[in-house]
């Protein structure tokens, strides 16, 4: 079954840029020789994901208490030798040799720690000098919720702290409230150029699909109790989660939460200072629309036809050859991602597609030389949509675009959606005549649509049946 709009916002808001802000600041994709402390790696799935396509990352330590997770994160990255995992707490992990990391990362782990404090402080001792500590995070405080006559949300935030969290294994801990004591913690623990950046997801002008979307995404795992909890109070939580639910199927209710990526960095001696790479990033409801943005910037404009000439003296074009894109081709994207977009995407948001998102479609077109470009577009009931696309600067102009989107029309058309949309800048004049020349046309202005610099956003349709 495809999914629907709402399911779509849920899948784009777990991609949202947190992810981005951590990978531009530590400049991953432009640095040789990266060693990665990854805590609290889990299954390894993330872990995998977010390192393995950068050619820069030489090696990634991934550190979980649990001997299950641990095998299976290293059976995930089986045949990739910069990978390896140790079963061990935070506090008890020493490094081999003395090893250090140029990256010590904490994504929605740092929480869970029983010292938030101390992990930091040992974070900084295995990093090497003008290393990173990246930590992904929430923080109840900074959600809001109007109106909730009944205090639904702050009656079952303070169930939840009193009885859940003490009595689940890998919860006892949790500090809730971590999120407004990073800067804090990271300059007490010796790191330096902190930064903080916030990403919000709320429920302004979204249909109520996205709106139960952010509450599965946000509320909906609170019902989870365990069996040592009173029944009583096991229900009253169930009972305050669903009333909350009810409140945001109202038109009229307002619901915001925020997440934190703090980056700190370890002082360095002679080293020039660093700075925040940003702000090419912004918060998950602005980013989210953006994933319909064809970025027709990065498209090779294939032109007109060239006069008899002006043909002859250009070498002939190379063949392409298209077919589905897969993960171990994250690689080569990552590349020509980087080299396209001010904002790219993240190893980890493609392959969240390309493994679980049912709607997403992604096309791979390769010369001689290996990737040329890549394509991806959605199909939902109401139709479909170009997201992405991009062609490597050295090898545009020589059919691989049209290439890309024609495969896309075909695959859509075999979907059978009535209708291929995608949105291109109002000023990108030859990117508009690219698409005009394919069939496209052009059915509406979102007006101010793109930042940096601003501009309108030209809807363009093919219709397909």
């Amino acid at each position: 079954m495809a999914w629907g709009k709402g399911q779509i916002a849920k899948q784009a808001l777990r991609t949202a840029p947190e992810d981005y802000a951590a990978f531009e600041a530590v400049s991953l994709a432009g640095r040789d020789g990266v060693r990665v402390l990854d805590v609290g790696c889990f299954d390894g799935f993330n872990t995998y994901l977010k390192f393995a396509p950068y050619a820069g990352v030489a090696r990634v330590v991934g550190v979980d208490p649990l001997p299950e997770a641990v095998a299976e994160a290293a059976a995930r990255a089986a045949g990739d030798a910069r990978f390896s995992f140790v079963c061990s707490l935070f506090e008890d992990y020493e490094p081999e040799a003395g090893e250090r990391f140029d990256l010590v990362y904490f994504s929605h782990v740092l929480q869970h720690l029983p010292d938030a404090q101390a992990a930091l402080a040992k974070a900084c001792r295995l990093l090497a000098p003008g290393g990173f500590v990246v930590v992904k995070t929430t923080d109840d405080a900074a959600k809001l919720s109007y109106p909730d006559p009944e205090q639904v949300m702050r009656r079952l935030f303070g169930l939840y702290e009193r009885h859940v969290l003490p009595n689940t294994p890998h919860t006892a801990c949790t500090d809730r409230y971590n999120g407004e004591k990073c800067y804090t913690l990271m300059r007490r623990a010796g790191l330096g150029n902190v930064t903080v950046r916030q990403f919000a997801a709320d429920t302004c002008g979204k249909s109520r699909e996205e709106r139960r979307a952010l509450f599965e995404r946000c509320v909906y795992f609170r019902r989870n109790v365990p069996a040592c909890v009173d029944g009583s109070v096991a229900d009253e939580i169930r009972a305050l989660a669903d009333a909350w639910g009810a409140l945001f199927d109202q038109d009229d209710y307002y619901f915001v939460t925020q997440s934190f990526v703090v980056i700190g960095q370890k002082p360095q001696e002679g080293a020039p200072p660093w700075k925040y790479a940003g702000p090419a990033f912004g918060s998950a409801p602005e980013a989210l629309p953006k994933m319909h943005d064809a970025q027709a910037e990065a498209l090779p404009c294939d032109g007109p036809p060239l006069a008899p000439a002006e043909a002859s003296a250009r070498p002939p074009a190379p063949a392409v050859a298209v077919r589905p894109l897969a993960e171990q081709d994250l690689g080569a994207v990552m590349a020509i991602e980087i080299a396209s977009f001010r904002d790219p995407w993240t190893p980890l948001a493609f392959a969240l597609d390309l493994r679980h998102n049912p709607c997403a479609h992604y096309t791979a077109a390769f010369t001689e030389s290996g990737l040329a470009g890549y394509l991806g577009w959605w199909g939902a009931p109401e139709g479909a949509a170009i997201v992405r696309v991009a062609v490597d600067p050295a090898r545009r102009k020589a059919g691989v675009g049209r290439a890309l989107v024609e495969q896309a029309v075909r695959d859509a058309r075999a979907g059978g959606h009535g209708v291929l949309t995608l949105e291109v800048r109002a000023g990108n004049a030859q990117a508009r005549g690219f698409y005009a020349r394919l069939g496209f046309q052009e059915a509406a202005v979102r007006p101010a649509y793109y930042e940096d610099p601003p501009d309108d956003a030209v809807v363009m349709a093919l219709p397909l049946e």
